[in-house]
């Protein structure tokens, strides 16, 4: 223990005189450094060993294979799979779904004022498919019961007479058509054929009213689905796209409006025409209101259009002897309505109903949304009404995302 405790204090004197330190000052500091030791011994511990705790608990996790590439492809290949066997399992109901979704987009402000009201979104939806239905319902239940009970009235032998003056109509006419046989045109054409005719083309609309009527329900039934669920889907629907809530928005609001715009201006554009030719029908002595709502009905057919009312009525007025009635109804129906209303004044309406009818109007020309529902119709039919412009303001609303957010870049 001497031995001991002589070494030490020899190694001390020699420490001290290492550091050029008188042994008493030298002991000292000794002493000071011996009681900061421990603490810096404790700090260098912790700050040494928790990265590497943390380390050990970053390399000791498992990856995750659900962010491996092949996992990515795998599930990409799955969900297009998935999708287009959804496509393929709902494509008869595709066009019907399509049609029901531009219609809920284009009139959910229906919904919103009886929620508003109501407070109740069964209720709600429910409504709002039911006027929807009374737009189309009711004017056609008129024109199918008053034309009934106009048809029990009809005295047939005075209609075979009618007929046979109509036929040397045609023939007179076809004579300032010298390449055109009139002989071999009017061969077959007798009342009777012209019956026969009638039966087969009632059969033909008879099968396409079914098909019409069958997609009707099935338009009524996606479209009080879409009412119900439409605020809750579209905000999912909001979550998964790639893209920012404005640009979502932009889009939403861009669609839903030119679709709206569509919408009030088609009805006032029927409504337009339909009064015009009842108006002079009434002049003449016919029933204004039957005619003034089939002729506004017709004026959704494509092509066609009006010209299934004018033409017969035109045809009715000059065998009974009214002349000059049949010819102003015929220049009437062409000219004033048919190209005057449905070619000048509908673009006037689309503005109206853009500034007006609007919260906000769109900041699209009304001659692009005119243009939009006849090239709908050509491609589409009847409902390309709505389809010509939902795809043309979504086109333009995403070149003006385009160009705002990404061309710059």
């Amino acid at each position: 223990m001497q031995a001991d405790t002589t070494s030490k204090t020899s190694s001390t004197l020699d420490e001290s005189l290492a550091s050029g330190e008188p042994p008493q000052v030298f002991l000292e500091n000794q002493r000071q450094r011996c009681k900061a030791k421990p603490q810096q011994v404790s700090l260098e511990k912790s700050c040494c060993k928790q990265p590497e705790l943390e380390s050990n608990k970053l390399d000791s996790t498992p990856p995750n294979p659900r962010a491996t590439l092949g996992a990515k492809i795998f599930f990409t290949c799955a969900f297009a799979l998935s999708l287009g066997l959804i496509v393929w399992l709902y494509y008869a109901f595709l066009y019907t779904i399509i049609i029901a979704a531009l219609l809920c987009i284009a009139t959910y402000w229906i919904k919103e004022f009886f929620y508003t009201k109501l407070k109740s979104n069964l209720l709600a939806s429910g409504l709002s498919v039911l006027v929807l239905l009374a737009l189309f319902i009711i004017p056609l239940y008129f024109v199918i019961h008053r034309g009934a009970l106009g048809l029990l009235g009809v005295d047939w032998k005075q209609a075979e007479v009618w007929f046979v003056q109509i036929k040397e109509l045609i023939r007179s006419a076809l004579h300032y058509l010298p390449f055109i046989q009139a002989q071999d045109v009017l061969a077959n054409f007798s009342f009777s054929s012209i019956a026969g005719f009638v039966s087969r083309l009632s059969t033909i609309v008879g099968k396409s009213s079914v098909g019409f009527v069958v997609d009707a329900c099935f338009i009524v039934l996606f479209l009080s689905v879409f009412f119900y669920y439409g605020g809750a889907w579209y905000g999912y629907f909001c979550k998964l796209l790639p893209a920012r809530d404005e640009q979502i928005d932009l889009i939403a609001a861009d669609v839903s409006g030119v679709l709206r715009v569509v919408f009030f201006s088609t009805i006032l554009n029927v409504c337009l025409q339909g009064f015009a030719f009842g108006l002079l029908a009434s002049v003449f002595g016919l029933d204004g209101v039957l005619l003034g709502v089939l002729y506004g009905l017709c004026s959704l057919i494509p092509i066609v259009g009006g010209a299934l009312v004018w033409l017969p009525v035109g045809l009715i007025l000059y065998v009974q002897g009214e002349i000059v009635q049949a010819v102003v109804l015929v220049l009437y129906s062409v000219v004033f309505i048919g190209f005057i209303i449905d070619n000048i004044v509908k673009p006037f309406l689309i503005r109206i109903v853009n500034r007006k009818l609007l919260d906000k109007p769109l900041n699209i020309n009304e001659f692009v949304i005119f243009f939009a529902i006849f090239a709908g119709l050509s491609a589409c039919g009847f409902w390309g009404i709505i389809i010509g412009p939902a795809i043309t303001a979504f086109f333009i609303v995403m070149v003006r995302i385009y160009e705002r957010d990404f061309a710059s870049m």
